[in-house]
């Protein structure tokens, strides 16, 4: 386990660490020398090597060099900060209890690592800040100033041997000069940092002869044979948190976060050393272990070492080499029916070492679940993935060493992302880069193939009359272009609340009165049924289409085909929620559908809200490359100023802003007695029960969301609204893995259900079956289902299949009475139930449940049914099941802490759901404002990571921003002011500057319009309407008669025209041309040739797990981070970034943005009538 706090004392911090108990302790200085010790190449510049002295130590701390020249010294300076490397239970148990002497002193197995560990930070994180063309630009200076100290029990007095590495304040430039240290990286890696030292500490130990069992997240693990019953017992600390957390109901992991931090006490007393560990060795005794037959298999496994040291070099690396990949197709798998592209064929004779060999398997497997879900990640993250499966011997060093071959033979492909100040080295793969480039050449192939279904001068006559709205200009570009466009594939880019349905509806009736139809599809199934609800039109899942229609692109001459081809010639696709679309999905509807010649396909959505799950940002990437898009830009669905301000702000990352305008309709729990989940609960509990059924709850994570189903629950049973003494029943609770996760049994744990989702003739499993996990093996997992028992090899699953063959799920326990809200977790389509469609329980007796669906269709669920077991309660929704629903009030809760969930499109999500009122509770309001600015909430793109095209920059956002801020302006002006809150001048003066987006000129090009131009068309008698964009002089659409040039391209007709040639490997209509104050503006922009790039890692990774947070923490003394100061813990968890690398700390850099032409005068500025200071 690794931990990072801040040293805020450096008189506090030299007192402890520095203490004779814990440095000249018989048990290391008798045998093993001191142990503490100066470290790093900052300290050995400094002249400071050998045991740490207090005085030294101090003034170290203070900024004082042994020179006597000082560094920063500045008001509030801060000393340094502790990183804590924490050894597994069973080490320390072998260390103090059996007497393994090897693992710790400053040449034990333990300090080892952390020395490792350290010189990678040093390499990889180490920072300060130059300043470069008047901006304070992070630059990396390879060095650090820091002192070790190990120590031995936990505050339980626990064995618990952990190193402190006490960094100052302090680096070394390359000129000499001494400056503070910029943190940001090593705060923000805190996860990557956690499995770097694992895979070292792994790796010691099984060079000394022990076997370990990884399990945990980020790579921790324990010895193989020491018994989870001692491990458990001198656990004392963990069980003193898990019954804290049980007396107060806590259960999320912040929950057990803050039980850590508020129940820690001072280290007990430790009169005599020798005493307490002679009292370990008691107390194992009774638990039946002392340890010394496992350390003596240990020794006899190094002897044989040593004894193998004695034969040839020759003979020992061939052997060991073919051990090594022998273990490693044993554990990764080497049944593939296709060479892995990503492992060398020769691996035996390549693979410079036994590490070398499985680091191969650790990086392939790595990528393939990393590329699941992301077009392109960080080599951070990569090299984190490959050490947490946990491959014998692999440590960073063999894993960096395998991605740089990976690089050079072009099976990765490099590339970088910049944001704010830093520049993140990525790495995609040629598959997720082809993927997107023919997406994107498909668009292209089928631009002005197709004559209009409706004559273009006819479209917004009969969409009129079809839609039982009048349709806005918006909304009639949008369905003329649906309905008349002449490319094949063109898109709708709506802002949420735009009114999609509306159009669609329209559409649908018009397609028809032409003899076609209008078929929808969407990502799930919620989805499907809002489509058929809203729009009238039969719809079903992306996942279905394409699974029928794929059974028939290898026949394509059977009358099964030519039939489903028959009922799709005169079909339009119209795709739902195209966000959320990932790139695989996309372009297999695109080769699906034209197999099947359907006529036309419309995809519909907001790139601004959710994206998808699995891998690629499609719709994004298909708008910046230039693809046909009509454009709706106008709100219809909040009915009050406030929010439709808020919701224009959100829309363009204007979070903090946002927040700012809903004034009072933000609550802060900060300090109180009342948690946000029981804040919002109880508001909601509050209404009567014609408001409950006018207002959502919404939460951001699923913790959260089931903390507030249970409160909700229980003030409904206690009110009489629920009905009845309940039926207790036991529900699935999914765990999200990916297909290549699911090849390894560190993932399988004993209790969880396996359903088996498809054919898996590799592991002779049929669809079907659900099985309980009996035990878990090295190699194989045991599975029982009644008197049946199955024992199969995970490895074996052909990693070449994608699609998912096994669902592991676990279980846990609701109790249902009469009136309960539920929601379906998986779909049984011939009865209606759909995965996230809400039911109502209406009856329960003798064990049936009888529910009433959506549909107010009644089904009774007799005892044992499945869909007993795949529900959940539902008075809260988490924001991706809100995505596409409407409600008149809601209440949200926003988490400070949740650094990946608190981000810019779950915000959007939340504040546009609503017609009329919102009300955001969060924790800490400022912190949170911090974390949404800081946080986009985007996914990659491959095409974007080589710099070949821009889909989220800078550029794009700023112009969005300038009309989002004249909406909002206009909106807040514009006569009735009714409805804002009392306090909006000062709100509104106040909204924050963005370092994220830099001033804009006026825009010559009004890009929130669309030109009809790309859809191919000329509608008459339109004139003097701008039907958003369809002219940007207002004088009505004009038609062009170039099919090929897209409505963006119209838009903007100043713009050069783009060379589409390429040299082979550009997909068509993504290269762009820079305008001329673009390239003075990127002139100006300050020559940072000189500076290394800097390696980081990507976001979306899980914060420490739950069983990290168990475990028996080390002493942080109270100097160190005053947990009890909020201003201080604040800022602390604002540099902890997403601990992959990113910093969430707020600065006021922006260096990453290049400068822009300054603004005229005499224009008038929108923000500044807000009172933003842009």
């Amino acid at each position: 386990m690794h931990s990072i706090a801040s040293v805020r004392s450096a008189s506090g911090a030299s007192n402890y660490f520095a203490k004779d108990d814990f440095t000249n302790g018989d048990y290391y200085a008798s045998e093993n020398g001191e142990v503490s010790q100066w470290g790093g190449k900052g300290a050995e510049a400094a002249g400071l090597s050998g045991q740490v002295d207090k005085a030294t130590f101090e003034r170290a701390l203070n900024g004082e060099l042994p020179s006597g020249e000082k560094v920063g010294q500045v008001e509030n300076r801060r000393a340094g900060f502790d990183l804590t490397f924490s050894a597994p239970k069973s080490v320390s148990l072998m260390a103090y209890v059996a007497g393994d002497k090897r693992i710790l002193g400053p040449d034990g197995v333990q300090m080892q690592a952390v020395r490792q560990t350290m010189a990678w930070i040093e390499r990889n994180l180490a920072e300060t800040r130059k300043d470069i063309g008047g901006k304070k630009i992070p630059v990396q200076t390879g060095n650090l100033l820091y002192a070790l100290f190990q120590h031995d029990t936990s505050r339980a007095l626990d064995p618990q041997a952990h190193v402190h590495a006490i960094v100052a304040n302090l680096t070394r430039m390359a000129d000499g000069k001494w400056q503070s240290l910029h943190a940001d990286r090593i705060w923000a890696s805190n996860t990557v940092i956690g499995a770097v030292y694992h895979a070292y500490m792994r790796a010691g130990l099984e060079k000394i002869g022990y076997q370990v069992e990884t399990g945990g997240k980020h790579g921790t693990f324990e010895i193989t044979g020491v018994p989870q019953k001692v491990i458990d017992a001198f656990s004392q600390r963990r069980a003193d948190i898990v019954a804290a957390a049980q007396s107060l109901g806590i259960k999320s992991a912040q929950g057990m976060r803050e039980v850590t931090a508020r129940t820690r006490d001072p280290k007990l007393g430790l009169d005599n050393r020798d005493t307490l560990r002679q009292d370990w060795i008691d107390k194992a005794k009774a638990l039946g272990f002392d340890g010394k037959d496992l350390l003596s298999a240990a020794e006899r496994v190094t002897r044989a070492h040593d004894h193998d040291a004695s034969r040839s070099p020759l003979e020992r690396g061939a052997d060991a080499i073919r051990a090594a990949v022998a273990s490693a197709r044993e554990i990764v798998g080497n049944y593939l029916a296709t060479p892995d592209p990503l492992v060398d064929r020769a691996v035996t004779r390549l693979a410079g070492t036994p590490a070398d060999a499985r680091a191969q398997f650790a990086v392939a497997s790595a990528v393939r679940i990393l590329a699941t879900r992301e077009a392109a990640f960080d080599v951070h993250r990569l090299a984190k993935q490959a050490l947490d499966l946990g491959l014998k011997g692999v440590t960073i060093d063999h894993v960096e060493r395998r991605i740089e071959r990976l690089v050079a033979t072009e099976r990765l492909i490099p590339g970088q992302v910049r944001q704010h100040d830093t520049t993140y080295r990525m790495v995609t793969t040629p598959d997720s880069l082809r993927t997107e480039e023919r997406i994107i050449a498909t668009i292209d192939k089928e631009r002005g193939t197709i004559p209009s279904i409706v004559a273009p001068d006819r479209a917004p006559t009969l969409l009129q009359a079809a839609s039982p709205h009048d349709l806005n200009a918006g909304q009639l570009a949008a369905a003329t272009l649906i309905v008349a466009g002449t490319d094949r594939i063109a898109f709708v880019q709506g802002v949420a609340g735009a009114g999609k349905s509306t159009v669609l509806e329209a559409a649908a009736r018009t397609l028809e009165g032409e003899g076609r139809r209008l078929h929808g599809l969407a990502f799930q199934n919620k989805m499907v049924a809002d489509m058929k609800a809203g729009a009238g039109i039969e719809a079903q899942t992306i996942a279905s289409f394409v699974w029928q229609g794929e059974r028939h692109l290898d026949f394509p001459d059977t009358p099964a085909a030519q039939a489903k081809r028959d009922e799709m010639k005169n079909t339009v696709l119209v795709v739902d929620e195209m966000s959320m679309v990932s790139n695989d999905d996309l372009l297999r509807l695109f080769e699906v559908a034209a197999a099947l010649g359907v006529e036309a396909i419309r995809g519909v959505g907001d790139k601004q809200q959710l994206m998808s799950i699995n891998a690629g940002k499609a719709f994004s990437v298909v708008q910046a490359a230039g693809a046909p898009v009509a454009y709706m830009n106008d709100n219809l669905r909040q009915r009050t100023d406030v929010l439709r301000t808020v919701a224009e702000l959100a829309n363009v990352g204007r979070a903090s802003a946002a927040v700012r305008v809903l004034g009072d309709n933000v609550i802060e729990t900060k300090g109180g007695e009342r948690s946000p989940v029981e804040v919002a609960a109880d508001r909601w509990l509050a209404l009567s029960p014609e408001e409950r059924s006018l207002t959502a709850v919404f939460a951001s994570g699923r913790e959260t969301r089931g903390d507030i189903n249970t409160r909700i629950q229980e003030g409904l049973t206690a009110d009489g609204t629920l009905r009845g003494p309940g039926l207790d029943v036991t529900v699935h609770d999914r765990v999200s893995l990916t297909p290549e996760e699911l090849r390894y049994t560190q993932f399988y744990k004993v209790g969880q259900q396996v359903t088996v989702t498809g054919h898996i003739p590799e592991l002779g499993l049929r669809r079907g079956g659900t099985y309980e996990v009996t035990r878990v093996f090295t190699n194989k997992v045991e599975m029982r289902r009644g008197s049946e028992k199955i024992r199969f090899a995970p490895q074996k699953l052909d990693p070449t299949v994608t699609l998912e063959r096994l669902q592991i799920s676990t279980l846990d326990s609701v109790r249902l009475h009469e009136g309960e809200t539920i929601r379906w977790t998986t779909n049984d389509t011939e009865r209606g139930m759909d995965n996230a469609a809400l039911a109502t329980v209406t009856g329960i007796e003798n064990g049936r449940v009888t529910v009433e669906l959506a549909s107010k269709d009644t089904i009774t669920l007799e005892p044992g049914d499945p869909m007993l077991s795949r529900l959940s309660l539902a008075y809260a929704l988490n924001m991706h099941m809100a995505q596409g629903i409407t409600t008149d009030k809601g209440i949200g809760v926003m988490l400070s802490h949740e650094t990946n969930l608190s981000n810019q499109r779950l915000f959007n999500v939340l504040v546009t759901r609503v017609r009329d009122a919102i009300t955001l509770v969060t924790d800490n309001t400022d912190k949170l404002m911090r974390q949404l600015d800081r946080n986009p909430g985007d996914k990659t793109s491959s095409l974007e990571t080589v710099g070949r095209l821009v889909v989220d920059g800078p550029e794009a956002k700023a112009r969005a921003a300038d009309d989002a801020l004249t909406a909002a302006f206009d909106s807040l002006t514009a006569g009735d002011t009714a409805g804002l809150p009392d306090n909006a001048p000062i709100l509104l003066a106040n909204l924050p500057d963005l370092p994220d987006l830099p001033p804009m000129p006026a825009s010559t090009t009004d890009w929130s319009k669309v030109a009809m131009e790309g859809a191919g068309m000329d509608v008459p008698g339109m004139d003097g309407t701008s039907i958003d964009g369809a002219g940007t002089d207002g004088a009505g659409a004009r038609a062009t008669a170039d099919p090929s040039r897209s409505a963006v391209d119209a838009a903007a007709p100043d713009r050069p025209d783009t060379d589409r040639a390429g040299d082979g490997r550009d997909a068509p209509g993504i290269d762009r041309v820079l305008s001329s104050a673009d390239r003075d503006a990127l002139a100006d922009l300050p020559d940072l040739a000189d500076l290394p790039p800097f390696p980081a890692s990507d976001t979306d990774w899980s914060r420490t797990g739950m069983e990290d947070l168990l475990r028996d923490e080390p002493l942080d003394d109270l100097a160190l981070d005053d947990t009890r100061d909020a201003d201080a813990r604040d800022r602390r968890d604002d540099m902890r970034g997403d601990d992959l690398g990113h910093p969430t700390e707020e600065r006021d850099d922006l260096s990453s943005l290049p400068p822009m032409p300054p603004r005229d005068p005499d224009l008038p500025l929108p923000e500044k009538r807000l009172g933003l200071d842009l």
